[in-house]
């Protein structure tokens, strides 16, 4: 499903997986049922990463202003509920959802420039960081952002401006950067 144009949305999804098992007259309020309950699952059980709040912290602290990037989950709304759901979504001061505030989800680049209107700064004066080399460098590279990635989950693909190994590290290489700029 990665590869196709709704490889977002788990209603597709759920279509798809049930036409392949031969179910093929399934009942569109049921399956968005399930999506739905399959998000709520999801939410429950897929805490930030441990080093992510910190992170953000420090960052705030130092006076940074913060925003958010996240790829749509292919049900309106959804992911905007899950990130409200994150103890410290409060901590950004701009969120986009790719694919719902912008015509296409990453690596369109409309929501990185998206983002940098919201906060009021120059692309070419951000630093983008993410944690998947096949949405997040292309997008922000195209708008001039400095690009992080984080290692997580065997990521090493792509080329981006910088890796590094976890969240705790990103203060340090934000402060670096900004001495040589």
């Amino acid at each position: 499903m990665l590869g196709r144009k709704f490889r977002y949305n788990r209603d597709v999804w759920w279509k798809t997986l049930f036409k392949e098992l031969g179910l093929k007259r399934m009942d569109p309020k049921w399956i968005h049922y399930l999506t739905l309950q399959y998000w709520k699952v999801y939410a429950a059980n897929s805490p930030p990463f441990r080093d992510a709040e910190p992170a953000v912290r420090r960052l705030k602290r130092a006076g940074y202003k913060l925003g958010m990037v996240s790829d749509s989950d292919g049900t309106p709304g959804m992911k905007r509920k899950r990130i409200r759901q994150v103890p410290f979504h409060n901590l950004f001061e701009a969120i986009v959802v790719a694919g719902e505030d912008t015509p296409r989800v990453k690596p369109g680049h409309e929501s990185f420039s998206l983002i940098a209107n919201k906060l009021r700064v120059q692309s070419r004066s951000s630093i983008y960081v993410g944690d998947n080399p096949r949405t997040d460098i292309e997008g922000a590279k195209a708008v001039g952002m400095i690009s992080v990635i984080v290692h997580r989950r065997g990521n090493q693909r792509g080329i981006p401006d910088h890796r590094i190994p976890n969240l705790r590290t990103l203060p340090g290489l934000v402060r670096s950067i900004q001495r040589i700029r």
